[in-house]
């Protein structure tokens, strides 16, 4: 299924027929008769979506928005709203996060859907914690900033001064170059509105396209602004990644307060994806980090080990592998205690860092022991960063916290290396490049410590 959707309508008919719409287009869908029903389902069933019909017994459209969004879940779910009216003004004030149009079509219906579902999906990162880059801010106005592209200046600035009272955020008028260039450099706006057509018809929603693939400006929010004539445009910029779609004459004196909302609306969605995807960064940060060394932890080494070996199939270079183990590191516990343990454990991790090479990857997997790799390092070199780390461990004691029994304490490490090379078209095996490290490392421990051994031979594919 594609998602949960929760129907809420008085009327069976109107029940019926959208759950056999959203089921077709592969939809799990519970439907609901009144108000206090929803409220119950929504707890049951924690819906993605909730659509809010009419004639509803106990309640209105907007008040059963404000529960839901009452509920200890329903903070962030999507909640669209029928409404007509003051009603509309009224329901976007409650927190719905559209309206539905008493006469839209289904494929306009389908295509928010997909929009929302899609906002819920992209408030996850793509990849690794810390490799999506922050849009630059704005420097001269504290407030979120908003650009608006239109066919002419007129328009657009016609359209800020109907807004600009409304909403708490400050507005830009732009032009379609302008804004990609600004874009492509970090300026980038919280909320872009685009006129669907530009200089040419659709023209508007390439521009769309454009920004939301570029890394600054893909997590904007996006309003369209489409002419009445060209109304079968909607579900084309709905799936292009537009939050909303709003009618062109946004700026009249009987649209602009619900225009506003809507806007504002689109910021806070933008607003609470963003905290829920740097939240999700840093927990995945953390989970794949020592608190206590600040390094990669084992869960995040061993498959980066994996990616290596392939990338040096790739490039056809050697792969080196370091496993570092501290000498009589339980003496250190038994005898001075578990912080002066912990202290000699980052201090040994931060010198290892300073002598690692820029493009290799440093972990603690261990107790006291420690993995390093080197992409495109053989042998001579392997040895030449080994013997680096070993010095940088030993080259000063490491003072002990206050109260024990010595102030410092002088520490060695011992270090077993393998390399391997990518042979026959095939990754160095990682899981025998360790193993083979790891014998190094026991016989650089049973040769007298303090030392380095290679293994004896390549490790190949």
């Amino acid at each position: 299924m594609a998602g949960r959707i929760l129907v809420v309508d008085g009327a069976p008919t109107n029940r019926i027929t959208m759950k056999v719409r959203l089921s077709s287009a592969c939809y799990e869908v519970a439907t609901a008769a009144s108000g206090q029903e929803a409220l119950r389902m929504a707890r049951l069933i924690h819906p993605q979506i909730v659509l809010i019909g009419a004639n509803l017994p106990d309640i209105g459209g907007p008040a059963l928005c404000a529960a839901l969004r009452a509920l200890p879940q329903g903070g962030d779910m999507p909640v669209l709203v029928l409404a007509r009216g003051d009603d509309r003004v009224a329901a976007l004030s409650a927190g719905a996060s559209a309206l539905i149009d008493p006469n839209g079509d289904e494929l306009t219906l389908l295509a928010r859907i997909r929009g929302l579902m899609r906002h819920e999906a992209l408030a996850l990162p793509d990849s690794a914690p810390g490799l999506a880059e922050p849009g630059a801010a704005f420097q001269h106005d504290c407030r979120p900033r908003a650009v608006f592209v239109a066919d002419q200046p007129a328009t657009a600035l016609g359209w800020r001064h109907a807004l600009q009272n409304r909403v708490d955020f400050a507005i830009a008028v732009s032009e379609p170059e302008r804004t990609l260039a600004d874009a492509a450099a970090g300026r980038v706006a919280e909320l872009y509105l685009i006129a669907a057509d530009i200089r040419q018809p659709g023209d508007g929603l390439r521009l769309l396209s454009e920004l939301r693939s570029r890394p600054h400006s893909r997590d904007a929010g996006f309003v369209v602004a489409l002419r009445p004539e060209r109304a079968e445009m909607m579900p084309v910029a709905l799936d292009l990644g537009a939050g909303d779609v709003l009618p062109w004459d946004l700026a009249g004196a009987g649209f602009a307060a619900e225009a506003g909302l809507r806007l504002q609306a689109q910021l806070a969605r933008k607003h609470e994806a963003d905290r829920r995807r740097n939240e999700t960064r840093r927990n995945m940060h953390w989970a794949m980090t020592d608190p206590l060394t600040g390094l990669h932890n084992r869960r995040f080494a061993l498959p980066r080990l994996s990616e290596l070996a392939f990338a040096a199939q790739d490039s056809h270079r050697d792969l080196a592998v370091l496993l570092l183990d501290l000498d009589r590191f339980k003496q250190v516990n038994d005898s001075h205690g578990h912080p002066a343990g912990d202290a000699v454990l980052a201090e040994v991790a931060s010198r290892l860092a300073s002598a690692l090479p820029e493009d290799g990857l440093l972990a603690r997997i261990g107790g006291e022991e420690f993995l390093a790799v080197l992409p495109d390092c053989p042998a001579r070199a392997a040895r030449r960063v080994a013997e680096d780390m070993r010095r940088a461990v030993m080259a000063a004691p490491v003072r002990l916290p206050p109260g024990g029994a010595a102030e410092e304490l002088g520490i060695t490490v011992s270090v077993g290396v393998a390399v391997g090379h990518a042979g026959g078209g095939q990754a160095p095996d990682p899981e025998a490049l360790l193993a083979s490290a790891d014998r190094a490392l026991l016989a650089a421990k049973s040769a007298g410590r303090n030392r380095i051994v290679i293994a004896p031979q390549m490790i190949a594919a």
